[in-house]
């Protein structure tokens, strides 16, 4: 699987920021999804301007959930065209990968669609 690494840019916790530098954000075309690095602080801002399409967000979780019982099960979320989602925080344990400490989140669409990764610090 090929994915676009996100490096996320720092957000601070003292006062909400304003933020919109598009050219921070990473196209998806022509992959099949991103990853980052994690550190339980870190969300995803992700746009879906594909004019039609719903989009569908699948977070591998790669570790045992411990809500909902003892299984691994990957979460979905689906973004309507025309919107952007925020994403996260993602607890560590649950969705990092453990060799990597990677989140990876696969898409089901590519055309138009772009990401950001934010670290609170």
């Amino acid at each position: 699987m090929a994915v676009a690494v996100l490096t996320p840019k720092e957000f601070d916790y003292n006062g909400a920021e304003a933020y919109s530098d598009t050219a921070d954000y990473v196209a998806a075309t022509a992959v099949d999804g991103y990853e980052f690095l994690n550190d339980g602080k870190t969300i995803v801002n992700i746009k879906n301007d594909s004019g039609a399409v719903a989009l569908t967000a699948t977070i591998d979780v790669p570790n045992t959930c411990d809500y909902g019982g003892t299984t691994v099960h990957d979460v979905a979320i689906v973004i309507p065209f025309g919107d952007d989602w925020i994403i996260g925080p993602l607890p560590t344990h649950i969705f990092n990968a453990p060799d990597t400490g990677k989140v990876t989140i696969r898409l089901s669409a590519f055309a138009d669609i772009t990401a950001c990764a934010f670290k609170m610090t």
